[in-house]
C-alpha cells in the first residue's frame, strides 16, 4: 500500500522526504490508526495526524533519554519514541530517529504490540 494516505500536512512530508529510501514502504499501521513505514516486513514508525510513534528499542531510548526529554515533544516510552510533529524541524528530527528505528528493527527488537498512540485514541472514555 505504497500510496496510502497520510493525516496530516507533516505526515504527508514526511512519506514524500522518504519515498526513495531504499526498502521502506507506507502501509496501514497494525493498530489500526494512520499509516505505518515498514523495513524487511516489520513496522518501524507509525504516523498518526500530528503525531508519529517509532520503534527504536530499549537500548536506544536509553541511551539518548536525556536529549529526548530535553526537546520538549519527544516522549520516550518503552522501545519506542512518541514525536509530536509541529513544524519542519519535528519532520527532521523524526526523519533523524526513523533511521535510528530501521537500525534497531535490522539488530535488535521485534514488531511486538509497541504503538501507544493509537491505544490512547481508541479507548473508549
Amino acid at each position: 500500500m505504497d500510496d496510502a494516505p497520510a493525516e496530516s500536512p507533516f505526515s504527508q512530508r514526511v512519506i514524500s522526504l522518504t519515498r526513495s529510501w531504499p526498502h521502506l514502504r507506507v502501509e496501514r499501521a497494525d493498530c489500526g490508526v494512520g499509516v505505518a513505514l515498514t523495513v524487511d516486513g516489520g513496522q518501524v514508525a507509525h504516523l498518526h495526524d500530528d503525531d508519529a510513534e517509532l520503534l527504536v528499542g530499549r537500548a536506544s531510548v536509553d541511551r539518548i533519554r536525556p536529549a529526548l526529554e530535553c526537546a520538549g515533544r519527544i516522549i520516550p516510552d518503552g522501545p519506542a519514541i512518541r514525536v509530536r510533529l509541529e513544524g519542519e524541524s519535528d519532520v527532521k528530527l523524526l526523519l533523524t530517529l526513523l533511521s535510528v528505528a530501521i537500525k534497531a528493527r535490522r539488530t535488535e527488537e521485534g514488531n511486538g504490540p509497541w504503538c501507544r498512540v493509537a491505544r490512547h485514541r481508541l479507548a473508549v472514555p
